[in-house]
């Protein structure tokens, strides 16, 4: 029962940023993530954080990161540890720290958005390609995002849903579980379009 009452809710929330977003279908999950977190985390600031660039893009914090705390963030993570196993190894600063800008705000900072937007990428564990891609996908969604008209009525529909969402609890299922459901109705929403 639940479970269909949060399809149906993530359905709506599609067709609703479907609205804003025809052509850019590779916001929607990430919209849709970042809006059930924040509802989730702090009702009160979400709204600010669809628009705010500063953690997806260079937050200051994250470049006065030391070098240990630079490599204590890839050795405490296996899966990057393994991917970037050459830069440790010869211990390559400028080159770790130009991963860490890209990578820390999704893997250490979990940014909702950021996660969303790069899900595919984490779930297969190609951190490369969240590098390579970083700046590109960033700067489209922000071109994409700020080139929505009537921003108030956006953020009023997708707080709405986000509320939603947000009534089944954070207990009853985890930010991963909730972003794969997510991401499988979203899909399964964008295959029956294409079909």
């Amino acid at each position: 029962m639940i479970k269909k009452t949060f399809d149906k809710i993530v359905q709506e929330g599609i067709r609703f940023i479907a609205r804003f977003f025809p052509q850019a279908q590779y916001l929607y999950f990430p919209l849709l993530s970042a809006a059930l977190a924040w509802a989730i985390k702090s009702s009160q600031e979400w709204r600010e954080k669809i628009f705010s660039w500063e953690v997806w893009l260079d937050p200051s914090f994250v470049k006065v990161k030391s070098d240990e705390f630079i490599l204590s963030f890839f050795s405490d993570h296996p899966d990057l540890s393994r991917a970037f196993a050459e830069e440790i190894a010869t211990n390559d600063l400028p080159v770790l720290r130009e991963l860490f800008y890209r990578l820390y705000p999704l893997i250490g900072l979990e940014d909702p958005f950021l996660l969303g937007l790069f899900h595919q990428e984490l779930e297969s564990r190609d951190y490369r390609m969240i590098v390579q891609q970083y700046d590109t996908r960033i700067a489209q969604a922000i071109v994409d995002i700020e080139a929505v008209d009537d921003k108030g009525k956006f953020l009023d529909g997708l707080e709405a849903i986000a509320r939603e969402m947000a009534s089944f609890s954070a207990d009853m299922i985890t930010q991963t579980s909730v972003q794969r459901a997510l991401a499988d109705i979203i899909n399964n929403e964008l295959n029956k379009e294409k079909d």
